[in-house]
């Protein structure tokens, strides 16, 4: 029996010259039990369904990603913390500010991580904040270590080499890699540090240290305004341009590192505020260098008028670092006023 006298048909043969059929004709009188068979199964129906779905469900999501995960990612790439340093006190430190430098130094590189050493298609390359606020924290630091390197110095014209070596290697440049960089410069750090634990390096200390580091932080605050000035009352973007970002983050970043350095020089040498009103003035430096430091709007805008809508971050910043210049500089007055009162006791104790 041929395949086609199997079929539920009737067929027709023609002899022609090659004796093959010509015409099938399907008859009528189909049976019912060869139609239910030829059916799909429910099961089998309701894994093609299931299986579609998965399917437009996975190109769905692949959609939602490309479209929206990349952003997501780059919103979480922004980590800036402007959070007060605590120092362990399982091993504490010969030098406070040593410490504080590198905790500031470390949460950079290993909590966020270095924004320009990322590659283009990194999230993290898509950011304007973190590269600004970086950037101020390595040029703070730099600043910071080439005083004390003068101040640690054992012989006169002759800085500290580690700490010297740190300033110069913390300096921002886009020439290179960072992060080796600035691997380095914490191993200067630590190696000062461990120096000083043995007795070979020398340790700031004392009123007149305290001054000079005051008035390096003021001079921060002056050159904070001088560069936020420029993006006062301006509109050149909405809701902020790329510069009016970078001009506010790094602002927060010499903030941050001066009101740390600030509470670790005192935290070391606490005999340095005597009096109630040295304490006071103390507490409103710290709290105006603090304000700075965690000014952290959710977007940052920068629109000339009123602020009716947006708000002029780069103009309310600004006026927060003129109350950081006014209180340290009557920090420094009251230190000073202080030390005077001091030395002219001790001086007419001598003279009885």
């Amino acid at each position: 029996m041929t395949a086609a006298e199997k079929l539920p048909v009737e067929y027709i043969e023609a002899h022609n010259d090659d004796g093959k059929p010509v015409v099938t004709l399907l008859g009528a009188d189909i049976s019912e039990a060869y139609l239910d068979d030829a059916e799909p199964s429910p099961l089998a129906a309701a894994i093609g369904r299931f299986w579609r779905r998965i399917i437009g469900t996975a190109k769905l999501g692949l959609v939602l990603v490309l479209v929206g995960g990349y952003p997501a990612l780059t919103v979480l790439g922004h980590k800036v913390d402007s959070s007060a340093i605590v120092l362990s006190s399982a091993a504490p430190w010969y030098s406070n500010d040593t410490g504080t430098a590198m905790t500031l130094l470390g949460r950079e590189l290993t909590v966020a991580g270095w924004a320009d050493d990322r590659s283009w298609w990194h999230p993290q390359s898509r950011l304007t904040a973190l590269p600004a606020w970086q950037e101020g924290i390595t040029g703070a630091l730099s600043e910071y270590s080439l005083l004390a390197s003068e101040h640690a110095s054992r012989e006169q014209g002759a800085p500290d080499s580690d700490l010297l070596a740190a300033a110069r290697l913390l300096v921002p440049s886009q020439e290179a890699e960072a992060v080796p960089r600035l691997n380095a410069a914490a191993e200067a750090l630590q190696s000062y540090e461990g120096r000083l634990s043995r007795g070979l390096a020398a340790q700031p200390k004392g009123l007149d240290v305290m001054v000079d580091e005051l008035d390096l932080y003021k001079g921060w605050a002056v050159e904070s305004q001088a560069r936020l000035r420029t993006h006062v009352d301006r509109a050149e973007a909405w809701p902020a341009s790329r510069a009016d970002i970078e001009a506010v983050y790094k602002t927060r970043a010499y903030a941050q590192v001066a009101s740390q350095l600030i509470m670790s020089s005192l935290i070391q040498e606490p005999e340095l505020v005597r009096t109630r009103t040295a304490a006071e003035a103390r507490d409103r430096a710290l709290f105006a260098w603090r304000r700075a430091a965690t000014f952290n709007p959710m977007f940052v805008s920068s629109q000339a008028g009123t602020g009716s809508i947006l708000a002029d971050h780069p103009a309310a910043m600004m006026y927060y670092l003129t109350e950081v210049e006014t209180a340290t500089a009557d920090f420094i007055a009251v230190l000073q006023a202080q030390e005077a009162e001091t030395m002219a006791v001790a001086d007419a104790s001598a003279a009885e």
